[in-house]
């Protein structure tokens, strides 16, 4: 049991700034440092209705998480029983009314089959106390793990992308209670970026949507048959394995009561993107239209290479959602491409998007998530650089705010 002092800073409220159209940030914690950044979660961990910022560090080995209000923000560092930290999940995991924090620790970033993946629990003692506890170690590079109830039985289960580099699988632990787990493998094939619990299907049961990369090109569908026995469906299946599955995003984006695919593709550490190819005519963003029984429409969104997440948020405030896409862009692998840091994909409310192009602003921002996290009621984009060593501005974890052009006026 410990409880978590370590606090890297507290800072002023960031000033109020003149009316700037277009994207622009606002930075609530500097980043001297260059951090190199997997993933931005917010989430509330403390109940308190407003939403907390997770940032996942896995060169330097921990986690952080912020605390944000009208006088600033606070970060606190979680370490204990992890080497690379890459993802988190905020959920009351065992049941006993305190919420934990579930840790994706890849182990070792560069690709391998070394088995040092595991997910860490830090379990919820109350009054800001937690307990570390080991759920399953011993594996493949681990790269996420979500709960859900797949069996049915009233508890949360786990399942986890175990991405490794030609070994690796999808696999869900049930739940046994006392942090005892069984597991099912659902798919034995590596490159399993996410792995999302969701009722795709709308059967009352929940299924699993995953992206695969690496080897395979894959956006599919684990139904479940609400016993914990899951049927794949291939919505996405490409022979090029330079297509570079990035990801993807569980969303209603037409507001129609089911829930819809976003998927990227644009990873630029393939190394074997065919020569004197133009990857602005290949990499980009799609969305799966699903008609609510979980079956899909396939909308090409637009192009730009390197893209990594396409992330959406109302980010003008008129209702609908907009996309934000985040690009891994090394200059290096594409010296003759013009490079664009991020695009925004404004939606007319009609799912018809105009595209704003974004350059030298940040770069290598491969992770988004937004919330409310000072407790005004408004929705902020807080996105994270994966830096590594890479030349240009990046940022640790930063607020993107929008006006579209004439919105000064």
């Amino acid at each position: 049991m410990f409880l978590v002092t370590s606090l890297s800073g507290c800072v002023e409220p960031p000033e109020k700034i003149p009316c700037e159209e277009g994207l622009t940030t606002i930075e609530h914690l500097t980043d001297p440092d260059d951090a190199t950044v997997a993933n931005i979660n917010l989430a509330d961990l403390d109940g308190d209705g407003v939403d907390e910022i997770f940032s996942t560090r896995p060169l330097d080995g921990f986690f952080t998480r912020w605390i944000c209000d009208g006088d600033g923000c606070i970060e606190e560092i979680f370490s204990e029983n992890l080497t690379a930290p890459v993802r988190t999940h905020i959920v009351d995991l065992d049941g006993d009314n305190f919420t934990d924090i579930i840790v994706s620790d890849i182990g070792i970033l560069p690709p391998a089959d070394d088995l040092v993946g595991k997910v860490v629990m830090f379990k919820g003692l109350g009054n800001g106390e937690f307990e570390t506890l080991t759920i399953i170690d011993g594996i493949g590079r681990t790269v996420s793990a979500e709960s859900g109830d797949f069996d049915s039985d009233g508890d949360l289960d786990l399942v986890v992308c175990e991405f490794g580099n030609f070994e690796g699988s999808v696999f869900w632990l049930e739940a046994l209670g006392n942090n005892s787990w069984i597991r099912h493998d659902i798919d034995e094939r590596s490159g399993a970026i996410h792995a999302y619990p969701v009722d795709i299907d709308n059967d009352g049961d929940l299924d699993i949507t995953v992206s695969l990369s690496q080897v395979y090109e894959e956006v599919n569908i684990y139904r479940n048959n609400g016993e914990g026995i899951f049927s794949k469906n291939s919505l996405v299946n490409l022979d090029d394995t330079y297509f570079g599955m990035s990801g993807i995003e569980i969303v209603d984006l037409d507001q129609d009561g089911d829930y819809d695919i976003i998927y990227t593709n644009g990873d630029t550490l393939d190394m074997d993107f065919p020569i004197e190819s133009d990857p602005n005519e290949y990499h980009g963003v799609a969305w799966l239209e699903n008609d609510g029984n979980g079956y899909f429409t396939k909308h090409e969104l637009t192009r730009v290479w390197g893209a990594f997440i396409g992330h959406p948020v109302d980010i003008d405030s008129d209702g609908d959602l907009d996309i934000i896409i985040g690009t891994f862009q090394i200059a290096e692998m594409f010296p003759d491409a013009t490079r664009t840091d991020l695009v925004l994909l404004e939606n007319n409310g009609d799912q018809q998007f105009t595209r704003h192009n974004i350059t030298n602003i940040l770069r290598y921002i491969i992770t988004f998530d937004s919330g409310d996290i000072d407790g005004d009621g408004d929705i902020e984009l807080i996105g994270g650089s994966h830096r590594i060593s890479f030349e240009g501005p990046s940022h640790r974890g930063i607020e993107f705010t929008w006006v579209e052009p004439g919105g000064c006026d």
